[in-house]
């Protein structure tokens, strides 16, 4: 059997690499081990992908999709740009800090990596193209930014690693955001050092009665977007709400401020809006489901076991099995996006996890940061072909500024949530009283 499964996996990264839709992928790994396996009858598997898709946590993802769009479709990116704009961009490379600072706060609100990407990527690479910046440069930096939408609560993939791992979602969300604020932070400095040599438009110099009148106007133009990650997360870690009704909670906030007050939505668009969202939930759920067959039909040929002494088999250090762990998400997180990735690799690696002593929510941290430097690490790297395709923007041309990301932030970050446990459990335990 053990030469099945292995067919199983290349089947499976096979059909990724060639474009094939990520829930088809997963069908015909599900079929291909159901025709030569013996599972009992179809209907068994069909209901353990039933059963697990019951879980009310799953009613969030639609929730905060649609909220998303609605935002970002509303007139929020641009006034998150102004904002930035305001109290960044009179600063040398300012731009670039107004990309990092809105692409994670859009990506924070959207909860997706692509969403961050066409939303602030539209309007800020012409800016930034017009201001001196090289055009793969400013590609780069949106879409090396846009993961940070899996670090920034709420976080689509933090309730998809919830619900499959059976840790608390709230303390998920938590685990990644102080390694999201040290990438922030690296990324700027970065920003610094790449852009010294461009030949950048300069702003105006402005007394500061003005600068101050300025910020103060973008805040009060933003502050109704600003507030509701807050609203959202203050329900949440307010206890007055659980995620999936802090989510509905969302939406209801999210219409009338998208076509009432910004009046860049009309009601006649919200037909299309919830469309778009529920075609994207509607992937997401199908791939949520036969993705639960096929781990259902792993783990009953005990492939997490196998994938634990595969690791055992290499080497007992557990410095090197830590290592080795965040390889084998990078390399996982390289062939699919974050959703799928969680859902594959979650229930394979939870033995080693345990067998590392890792504790669950620092395990949401590290798969959330190997996941999101997969999403940009060449040759694959979906979200930087996306980024080139949003910023008219040649692979080449986005190659170096990306590398010089990957290896001078995200690779730092990565290594420091792996073994520094307190980066990603100092803020459940503070706000949750978490393994206290």
């Amino acid at each position: 059997m053990n030469s099945i499964i292995l067919l199983d996996v290349l089947l499976l990264v096979v059909l990724l690499l060639i474009g094939v839709p990520v829930p088809l992928c997963f069908a015909a790994a599900v079929l291909l081990l159901f025709l030569v396996g013996d599972f009992g009858s179809a209907s068994f598997l069909v209901g353990a992908g039933f059963g697990q898709m019951s879980s009310l946590i799953l009613v969030a993802l639609p929730l905060y999709i649609i909220a998303g769009n609605l935002m970002g479709q509303g007139g929020i990116a641009n006034r998150l740009v102004g904002l930035a704009d305001a109290v960044f961009g009179r600063l040398h490379g300012g731009l670039g800090v107004v990309v990092i600072m809105t692409t994670a706060v859009f990506g924070a609100i959207s909860g997706m990596a692509s969403s961050a990407v066409a939303a602030v990527g539209k309007i800020m690479i012409p800016r930034m193209v017009e201001r001196g910046y090289d055009r793969g440069y400013a590609t780069a930096l949106v879409s090396t930014s846009a993961v940070l939408a899996l670090l920034i609560p709420p976080s689509a993939s933090m309730i998809i690693y919830g619900w499959v791992s059976g840790t608390s979602v709230t303390a998920s969300f938590l685990a990644p955001v102080l390694p999201g604020v040290l990438l922030v932070m690296l990324f700027c400095f970065w920003n610094r050092v790449l852009t010294r040599h461009m030949p950048l438009e300069k702003p105006e110099p402005a007394p500061l009665p003005v600068v101050v009148r300025d910020i103060a106007g973008q805040t009060r133009r933003a502050a109704l977007g600003l507030a509701m990650p807050m609203i959202i997360l203050g329900c949440i870690y307010g206890g007055v709400t659980t995620p999936t009704e802090a989510a509905a909670i969302a939406v209801l906030y999210a219409i009338p401020i998208s076509i009432w007050y910004y009046r860049e939505l009309r009601l006649a668009d919200l037909h299309g809006v919830l469309w778009r969202a529920g075609q994207t939930a509607g992937t997401l759920l199908v791939l949520v489901f036969f993705s639960a067959m096929l781990a259902r039909m792993l783990t009953m040929e005990n492939v997490p076991q196998m994938v634990l002494e595969g690791f055992l088999g290499v080497t007992e250090n557990p410095l090197l099995l830590m290592l080795l762990l965040n390889l084998f998400l990078l390399l996982i997180g390289m062939f699919m996006e974050d959703v799928s990735g969680i859902l594959l690799a979650t229930p394979m690696l939870m033995p080693l996890v345990q067998a590392l002593e890792i504790d669950p929510v620092q395990f949401a941290a590290i798969i959330a940061t190997n996941l999101g430097m997969g999403l940009i690490t060449p040759p694959t790297a979906p979200i930087l072909y996306f980024g080139a395709l949003v910023g008219g923007s040649s692979l080449s041309r986005m190659l170096r500024p990306t590398l010089v990301l990957l290896l001078g932030a995200y690779l730092p970050v990565v290594l420091l949530t792996t073994f520094i446990p307190a980066l990603s459990l100092t803020l459940p335990a503070w706000v949750l009283g978490y393994g206290q």
